[in-house]
């Protein structure tokens, strides 16, 4: 609740000038919208506002702020009210964009697929996926072809989604021509438009884009209806699954004959689909930025290659999912990484009731743009923060006069909704890593173009074409 001391209200707030009806839409790159709003942060401060038409919007770039809201999800915070319709006309009514009971609900059940057992459980498929995308590099290391590197690994972290929450190896890896992700790649940049739109424009008229969706919503939704056809049949077939289900679709589609509330359709169709837009998009996009910091920086690439050789030896892959903690220097890339490009460098929320933050007072219902990367970047948090350092997450204790504040770190969100997919990521990426530092050197292809940000909702590289080479037999 906004407290009796607050001396600010959001007409207070400094922002860039807007027009009117139209307020500051015609200034926002929503390709660079992260970029934008860093820059207003810059000039306006850790709190300022902005319009979409006539609806004000306030950012947040303050860690201590962000903190705070995101730990008072789902009280007083939820996901902005745009996103839950926005998913709704998709087909998408998962545990991203639920709310309430529901994403209560959900979410129980999300976490306890993702939990260490059943990633234990899961280790050996793992391996059999990695070995697939060691197959795959080999094959373009021999022709000596350019990789588009973040859709290779958008195949690899399909295929281990599929296989861990719905127990069907699509094996999109082995695969030539069209796949699933060219469908699931139009989702995020249209999400990302759509809940920045002014009104709903596509529930009257469809631009080509609008169309192109539509048209991979429905290969989309023929392949996950597949997923549920084969799930109720090993149900029938298998019953005692019903107790001790092996995967999330299990679970979701045994739930009411374990007493549990019953998924509609619906559910099942918009959980299925957002653990393939999660699973895919994240780990895949925070591996390809760590290549190219890796291409960029060849003195990481050569650390990260010792400390894989060391644990993985000849047989350059985990053995055991135990081996993965001994990784400690790939997982301090992983975490530079991920301060210095995260995939989500924007949380979009809106306030429950009202509330006060950072002693100005917001009423219910108005819309946040929590910033997660503009903290992380600036050297009141981490000493140099524009430099790569991975030695900066190795330290037990920060250096004198080097800052490093956890707090402008949330790669996975914090509070009650955060992402129960991290120890999965986190195992994919060393994975993969420890393959790639053994097996292979990784470039630049010969006139190369610079590696760019877009953001679609998530923040992915673009121009990331590389070359790989198979390292020689130690």
């Amino acid at each position: 609740m906004a407290s009796a001391a607050t001396t600010r209200t959001l007409t207070d707030l400094s922002g860039p000038k807007g027009l009117p009806l139209l307020g500051n839409l015609l200034q926002l790159d929503l390709k660079q919208l992260h970029r934008v709003l860093e820059r207003w942060s810059d000039e306006f401060g850790t709190l300022y506002k902005f319009e979409l038409g006539r609806r004000p919007v306030v950012v947040v770039t303050d860690p201590e702020l962000n903190q705070t809201i995101l730990r008072n999800r789902p009280k007083l915070y939820r996901r902005l009210g745009t996103i839950e319709p926005v998913f709704k006309d998709m087909g998408i009514t998962g545990v991203f964009s639920a709310e309430g009971e529901d994403w209560k609900r959900q979410r129980r059940m999300t976490a306890h697929a993702l939990d260490a057992q059943h990633l234990r459980q899961f280790f050996p498929t793992l391996i059999k996926v990695t070995q697939r995308l060691r197959n795959r590099w080999n094959t373009a290391a021999a022709r000596e072809s350019a990789v588009d590197v973040q859709q290779d690994l958008m195949r690899y972290t399909v295929d281990v989604t599929t296989n861990l929450a719905f127990g069907y190896d699509m094996n999109t890896l082995e695969k030539a021509g069209d796949v699933i992700q060219e469908h699931l790649e139009k989702i995020f940049p249209l999400i990302n438009r759509r809940i920045n739109a002014v009104f709903p424009y596509w529930r009257h008229f469809k631009l080509p884009a609008d169309r192109a969706l539509d048209q991979s919503l429905v290969a989309i939704r023929e392949t996950i209806t597949g997923f549920v056809t084969r799930g109720r049949a090993r149900l029938a077939a298998h019953p005692e699954l019903a107790a001790h289900p092996t995967n999330l679709l299990e679970a979701m589609l045994a739930a009411p004959l374990e007493g549990d509330a019953a998924f509609t359709d619906e559910e099942i169709y918009g959980n299925v689909l957002t653990m393939l837009l999660a699973g895919e998009d994240t780990t895949a996009n925070t591996m390809a930025w760590m290549i190219h910091f890796m291409i960029e920086h060849p003195e990481a690439q050569a650390r990260m290659r010792a400390e894989a050789g060391a644990v993985v030896g000849s047989a350059g892959m985990l053995s055991q999912l135990a081996d993965a903690e001994r990784l400690n220097y790939i997982e301090a890339v992983t975490n530079e990484t991920m301060r210095l490009k995260p995939v989500a460098p924007i949380l979009f929320l809106e306030s429950n009731e009202d509330v006060e933050i950072g002693g100005v007072a917001v009423p219910k219902g108005t819309a946040l743009f929590l910033l997660t990367l503009h903290g992380g970047l600036q050297d009141i948090h981490f000493g140099a923060a524009d430099q790569f350092r991975p030695e900066r997450w190795l330290a037990t204790a920060p250096a004198a006069g080097c800052p490093h504040n956890a707090k402008a770190f949330i790669p996975f969100g914090t509070g009650p909704r955060f992402c129960p997919g991290r120890q999965l990521a986190m195992v994919e990426i060393k994975t993969v890593m420890a393959m790639l530092c053994t097996e292979f050197e990784v470039a630049k292809t010969e006139h190369s173009q610079p590696v760019t940000e877009v953001f679609s909702f998530t923040m992915m590289p673009e121009n990331l074409l590389v070359r790989f080479q198979r390292r020689p037999a130690a």
